[in-house]
């Protein structure tokens, strides 16, 4: 098939497995199966997926040719209304070269077309590279653990070393806009980065857009890829206790920024933050005991 050079190319796998085609037909269309690989939410009779928390995802079956063909309509249940639901098609090819071997071997042909948005297609092909894994072992019978299991994974972050951060930094240095301002921004939080490594856990988001540093679960702070710093006061109310509006007075004088405790979060801009400072705060608060 010809392509205009501005669509967004499909996602697509195949694989060879020694099974039945009814044994591939149930795997993709039942619902306990696909709890299995596919999500660790499924419910058929409401047409509901959900793979990441707080991302519920239509799953809807748009046709069923038994043992051969599967195909779905796919779209967050967040979407905006005028934007169209992907596809996602499974085919099943009985590869037997002879009937007194029907169904040993099976191509099995995964497609998930029709994207609009390639932030989202490259979201969703990370969870594909993993929920295809998973799907072969189900077909085969080996043990897995399932992707959403994974013990690097919280939500829809992973944890990662610091030379991870290297390609968040790089996004940051990439934006268009105010190139002057995302160059020092990046040059800031990379020093923060190699000053608070091994204080905390980092974490990055799987579509490389935010990344946090956490400290016994608690998140200390985060930073977009346009370069801001995203304070969440209230976050950290477990290590600060009483003394959170004392911690956000010394951030004001060092940084010599206005922030808002009473607000959920504020971002900040990270090219006017001082590094050493920072991290230097950062280590305190997770120093701190707060009082009972």
């Amino acid at each position: 098939m010809n392509r205009n050079s501005d669509e967004i190319e499909p996602i697509e796998y195949e694989l060879e497995v020694m099974t039945t085609p009814a044994q591939v037909f149930r795997v993709l269309t039942s619902q306990t199966e696909l709890r299995k690989w596919w999500a660790p939410r499924v419910i058929m009779s409401r047409n509901l997926v959900t793979q990441v928390e707080g991302q519920d995802m239509e799953m809807m079956a748009v046709t069923r040719e038994k043992n051969h063909l599967v195909r779905y309509s796919w779209r967050g249940k967040h979407w905006p209304d005028d934007k169209p639901s992907t596809v996602i098609t499974f085919e099943i090819e009985d590869q037997g070269v002879s009937r007194g071997r029907t169904g040993e071997g099976i191509l099995l042909t995964v497609s998930h077309d029709g994207w609009t948005d390639p932030e989202e297609r490259e979201n969703q092909a990370r969870i594909w590279d993993d929920a295809v894994k998973g799907l072969e072992c189900v077909l085969t019978g080996k043990e897995f653990r399932p992707w959403w299991q994974d013990d690097r994974r919280v939500g829809d972050f992973l944890t990662v070393q610091l030379a991870e951060l290297k390609d968040f930094i790089g996004r940051i240095e990439e934006e268009s806009r105010a190139k002057k301002e995302k160059k020092q921004a990046a040059k800031h939080l990379w020093k923060i980065f190699q000053e608070l490594d091994g204080v905390g856990d980092w974490l990055y988001k799987e579509n490389g857009t935010e990344m946090e540093l956490r400290y016994k679960g608690i998140r200390i702070f985060g930073a977009l890829k346009n370069g801001q710093i995203v304070m969440a006061w209230r976050d950290l109310d477990p290590l600060l206790g009483r003394e959170l509006q004392d911690f956000a007075d010394r951030f004001t004088v060092e940084q010599d920024m206005d922030i808002h405790v009473g607000r959920n979060y504020d971002r900040l801009p990270g090219a006017e933050i001082n590094p050493d400072l920072f991290s230097r705060w950062c280590k305190d608060v997770m120093a701190h005991k707060a009082e009972p």
